[in-house]
């Protein structure tokens, strides 16, 4: 089947048919042919190819879906399922939000919003790419609630430096250049410092003087940038690699782009 199922017309053309003959064993062509909006010699076509594919069977007159179509059925509709939710959590209209404000306001005040240093920010009257109205009355420093949101937050993403330290076999942060590590990190001077795994943790600790605890370092990582937070991450290859993926997804699935440089210590 395709990576992507929403987009396989084909299989879900096929998939649909053999739904209707599940659902209904005696219906005849014309009928699925109305049902799914296609031509009686189209739901013909198909048939022929998913019984030769073992998708469909010949069963005392009727054709009927094997074992294999079910399975193959299930399977399909799980995962356009899942690309379905995906895009809808993406394109999910959010009708409020908690802010900070960055000054006082009163209820019913138009307000901009704006990311500064990780956190949405609201201002009275400030001019933005995404405003909205507080819903309730609050001082600077104050979280307040903000409703009628419209636009996109104006969002700049955070750097992001990978500090790849060698793996136990090849010494782990004992190997490592630290002063070479701790160099790249005062250049950034990122927001947020996380460590992959627990070389990467030993490592950080070398170049910060700083205790590290690694709790889901891959989401903490992404979500600070997604904030504009510049972010420092250092660990073995393995955790190197699957940070990367993230940045890779985040990419293919919003066009958004982390800028990240990378050093091996």
């Amino acid at each position: 089947m395709a990576d992507h199922p929403l987009r396989d017309l084909k299989r879900n053309t096929e998939l649909l048919i053999l739904i209707e003959l599940v659902r209904t064993p005696s219906i005849k062509l014309k009928d699925i042919a109305g049902n799914l909006g296609v031509t009686v010699q189209a739901v013909s076509q198909y048939i022929v190819a998913m019984k030769r594919e073992g998708l469909l069977k010949e069963q005392t007159g009727q054709v009927r879906a094997t074992r294999k179509g079910m399975q193959i059925a299930q399977e399909h509709f799980v995962g356009l399922k899942q690309e379905i939710d995906g895009i809808l959590r993406r394109i999910a209209v959010i009708d409020n939000c908690v802010a900070i404000a960055g000054k006082k306001m009163v209820k019913g005040q138009k307000v901009g919003l704006v990311m500064e240093d990780g956190m949405l920010m609201a201002y009275p009257g400030r001019r933005s790419s995404s405003t909205g109205v507080a819903l309730e009355s609050a001082d600077e420093g104050d979280d307040v609630l903000v409703g009628q949101l419209e636009g996109i937050v104006d969002l700049e993403l955070g750097r992001l430096l990978v500090i790849e330290a060698p793996g136990e076999m090849g010494g782990g942060s004992k190997a490592a250049d630290v002063e070479r590590a701790r160099d790249r990190l005062e250049q950034l001077s990122p927001g947020l410092l996380v460590a992959g795994d627990p070389t990467g943790a030993a490592l950080l600790m070398k170049t910060s003087g700083e205790l590290f605890t690694i709790h889901a370092p891959i989401e903490s990582a992404m979500s600070a940038l997604a904030r504009g937070v510049d972010v420092g991450f250092c660990g073995t290859r393995e955790s190197v690699d699957r940070l990367l993926r993230a940045v890779d997804e985040l990419k293919q699935s919003t066009g958004y782009e982390i800028k990240w440089r990378s050093l091996k210590t």
